[in-house]
Formats: structure tokens, C-alpha cells, sequence
């Protein structure tokens, strides 16, 4: 049976990291979430780290990629994209963490809707940015990111897409504003999009 969120998870190298990034999953409060972990390219360190009992989970499965496409992942999220099983994809990258009630949030959100009948397309929600100056808003690393669902106002990792939408709009671009790009032709797939908005940081983007 498929699961509410199906994160789709891009990693190279950063174990340390990624150590995080998988316990931040395991730390859900709801388990009605799967994980699909990335690595661009063979790694026997990666390969090892996923095999360890702490990270051996039935929600979690890995692969990496037969050679390293270089390109910010964006190879190995459409890879991801074509795998995703559950009602809505998180692409995100492997750096980063989610606050141990992501799931329940936006469970209790989509239960929410189903029973007013407006389910959404996109499920937004707020972060911490690593960077300096994210986007085009003038600000220190490590603040709070309000996000919008318009140009630079979100990243790939701060939204939960509806699949079969996400799955047709496909990762095409391959260069350094993929996510942007990415989410323009997810609103060019919708008549009507519907999006609905957390009001809560539920990642640290690093």
C-alpha cells in the first residue's frame, strides 16, 4: 500500500549529513511516509552507511546511480520522480532535514481537505535557509523563509506535490534553476492548481 508522502532523496557523498537527513524520517510522529535515497554515482561508503542496522527501515529503500551525472541532482530526481509511489512527492536533497512532525502536519492538512472536498495539487510550507541572500530576498544564512508558490520564493525540497501532477511535469532542466523550472511546468499541467499552506518551518534547508 502506498504511502501519504514519497520523498525522493538526491545524496553525494556528505555522510555525516545524510546520517541526519535519514534520522530526521525515522523520528516521524506519523509513519505514513516511504524514502527513496539517490546517490549520484557508486559508493561502496554509501552503500555501507545504508546497510547499517540503524538505517535498515521498511520505509526507506536506496540505489546508486551507474555513473555520476554531476548536474544538482537533477538527473536523479527525475529518475526519482518516475519510482515515487505515494500521494505526494518531496524532492529534496540528501543535506537537508524535515522537523519530526512533517508527516503529521500535512496529514492532518490533506485529512482536512479531503473532508471539505478541495484536496490540494501543492502543499507549501516554510523553512530555514542556509543561504546568504536565498532567492531574491536580502537576508543572512539561517533565517526563516517564507515560501510562495512563485519564482524564487520556493526551493524544491518545501513542497509536497500531488505525484500523478509531479510525475507528468517530469524534471526536464538540467541546470541550476531546475526546481524553478521544475515547478512551472507542474502549474502548466493544471487548470485550476490548488495549493495549500502550512504555516510552519518543517525543513532546514542546508
Amino acid at each position: 500500500m502506498s504511502k501519504l508522502i514519497h520523498i525522493i532523496a538526491v545524496a553525494y557523498k556528505r555522510l555525516p549529513e545524510l546520517r541526519v537527513f535519514i534520522q530526521s524520517w525515522i523520528n516521524q510522529t506519523n509513519d505514513d511516509w516511504q524514502l527513496t535515497i539517490i546517490h549520484d554515482g557508486e559508493s561502496q561508503e554509501f552503500t555501507n552507511l545504508m546497510n547499517e542496522a540503524n538505517y535498515i527501515h521498511p520505509n526507506i529503500e536506496f540505489f546508486s546511480t551507474g555513473q555520476r551525472h554531476n548536474d544538482y541532482g537533477h538527473t536523479l530526481r527525475d529518475l526519482g520522480l518516475k519510482r515515487s509511489e505515494g500521494k505526494y512527492t518531496i524532492l529534496t536533497n540528501a543535506d537537508n532535514y524535515f522537523i519530526p512532525r512533517t508527516t503529521e502536519y500535512i496529514s492532518t492538512l490533506v485529512q482536512n481537505s479531503i473532508n471539505t472536498s478541495d484536496v490540494p495539487d501543492i502543499i507549501l510550507f516554510d523553512m530555514i535557509h542556509s543561504h546568504t541572500n536565498p532567492g531574491t530576498r536580502k537576508q543572512p544564512a539561517y533565517n526563516l523563509f517564507k515560501t510562495e508558490f512563485k519564482l524564487y520564493c520556493i526551493d524544491v525540497s518545501s513542497a509536497a506535490v500531488r505525484t500523478e501532477l509531479a510525475k507528468a511535469a517530469g524534471f526536464r532542466d538540467k541546470t541550476h534553476d531546475g526546481d524553478q523550472t521544475y515547478f512551472k511546468d507542474i502549474a502548466s499541467r493544471a487548470t485550476s492548481l490548488k495549493i495549500a499552506k502550512i504555516n510552519r518551518v518543517l525543513l532546514i534547508h542546508n
